[in-house]
């Protein structure tokens, strides 16, 4: 079916690498020639069958990495050990979290907004098929085709497409769950209450969508700063991610209809989507003239 060529990374529940689909193969199954496959040991296979399974009913939303079935292998190294393997798309563009670190003061306002009302899109449809994904962060939006440089593409068939992916810890709305997910982005009534509803993916887009507008972690820590510490700030005070001064009155104004502390306060996925800062037929500046770079 496919043949293994690189490890591309590891997700919350297992190891993800680049496959070629095998021409034979390709025809009857309709697979791309390149997939991203993850996979993981048989006995911790409910998680990743969970996933598939839970991506395979997300499958018609374009904003949600696609997944193209599963199926059990023998592991390469050691073909005594059966693999529970899940096929999913190949994102030739990387993670949102490379596109941040190799973009010094933040990506430009265009990519924002575009990124910004993808995620969006995606969250609207994972929230009213009932589930929270429990860890949108950066390195979970991945970037999909796009084979020019992005300041050179002329029209939105050329643009990349966002992807929300790594479904692993994604759970029906209202469980209580252990703590779960990135402690930079969780938040507070999850740290708290342990509470995991659709709010709580809003108020970890807006991390990431002050991520992608300063391109520091939205919660400023000294170096060696405990886990424990940060889910204390996070959970057991009033503190919010600061936004910086010389951020667009659009761009503050959607951070805090995110970042605010009453979960219940939250806007919703589909409100977000009608903000001026997303929904503009212009682009909206995010950074204020007086901005020094």
């Amino acid at each position: 079916m496919w043949k293994k060529a690189r490890t591309l990374g590891r997700g919350s529940f297992g190891l993800v690498s680049l496959a070629i689909s095998q021409p034979n193969d390709e025809s009857k199954l309709n697979l791309p020639s390149l997939m991203a496959v993850k996979s993981a040991e048989t006995f911790q296979h409910h998680s990743l069958q969970k996933e598939s399974n839970l991506l395979t009913e997300l499958n018609d939303c374009p904003n949600i990495l696609r997944c193209y079935g599963s199926f059990i292998s023998n592991d390469d190294d050691n073909n005594s050990v059966p693999l529970y393997n899940i096929i999913l798309e190949y994102a030739s563009g990387g993670s949102l979290a490379n596109r941040i670190n190799t973009s010094p003061g933040g990506l430009s306002d265009y990519k924002i907004i575009w990124y910004t009302k993808s995620i969006l899109i995606g969250l609207s449809h994972i929230h009213k098929k009932g589930y929270v994904h429990c860890d949108i962060k950066p390195h979970n939006i991945l970037l999909v085709g796009g084979s020019l440089p992005f300041g050179l593409r002329r029209n939105k068939l050329e643009q990349e497409t966002v992807k929300i992916a790594d479904f692993g810890l994604a759970e029906k709305a209202g469980k209580k769950l252990k703590i779960e997910g990135t402690a930079m982005y969780m938040a507070p009534e999850s740290v708290v209450y342990r509470e995991y509803e659709s709010w709580a993916d809003i108020w970890s887009l807006g991390c990431t969508v002050l991520e992608m507008i300063t391109g520091e972690p939205c919660w400023k820590c000294e170096p060696g700063t405990e886990t424990c510490a940060l889910l204390f700030r996070i959970g057991f005070t009033e503190r919010v991610p600061e936004v910086p001064s010389w951020v667009s009155k659009e761009g503050k104004d959607f951070l805090r209809k995110c970042l605010v502390r009453d979960p219940k306060s939250r806007w919703t996925a589909d409100m977000l989507l009608a903000h001026q800062f997303v929904s503009s037929k212009i682009i909206i500046p995010v950074r204020e003239l007086m901005k020094k770079y």
